[in-house]
């Protein structure tokens, strides 16, 4: 019952806010401008959260490849010195490290990915971004008449939102 009374309550308001986008156009294009905008925020906060991902990864190889050298080199000593039992358990944690490495250049690869279509879909957006509708010719009256239709949709809006609550 709750359910069913909220559902139609949406969809109230969800009539309420088309009709009142029909009747005020300019209020649809600033809309759709707000929500280009929200969402062109969103994909550069996400661009900014790769980087630094992708920064903190190249800092993990750096330290994990002065490991593997390490390892190496104790590696090739145990062997020189004929110690097989010790050069084989450096091995397997020599090998280890490298697949830890593996496994953070293809986190890397994945990101630069998500990167690179991230970057395609922002300058995509910013050529298809809605353009702000034209400003009046003339200022005056009819810029006090749009200013005043801004206030109205405004205040509309807000009713509508504490309506709902």
């Amino acid at each position: 019952m709750q359910s069913n009374w909220w559902q139609e309550l949406e969809r109230e308001l969800e009539q309420q806010f088309d009709s009142f986008l029909k009747n005020h156009p300019g209020q649809r294009e600033l809309l759709e401008q707000e929500q280009h905008r929200a969402q062109q925020q969103r994909r550069q906060s996400r661009l900014q959260e790769i980087e630094a991902k992708a920064q903190a990864l190249r800092s993990e190889l750096l330290v994990l490849s002065e490991d593997i050298r390490a390892w190496r080199g104790r590696v090739e000593r145990a062997q020189g010195a004929n110690a097989t039992d010790l050069a084989s358990r450096a091995e397997v944690h020599l090998g280890s490290l490298m697949g830890q490495g593996r496994e953070k250049w293809q986190s890397l690869s994945v990101l630069g990915e998500e990167n690179r279509q991230l970057k395609e879909a922002i300058a995509k957006a910013e050529q298809e971004s809605p353009k702000p509708p034209p400003s009046p010719p003339e200022a005056g009256h009819a810029d006090l008449e749009e200013a005043w239709k801004r206030f109205e949709a405004e205040q509309e809006l807000e009713r509508l939102r504490r309506e709902q609550g």
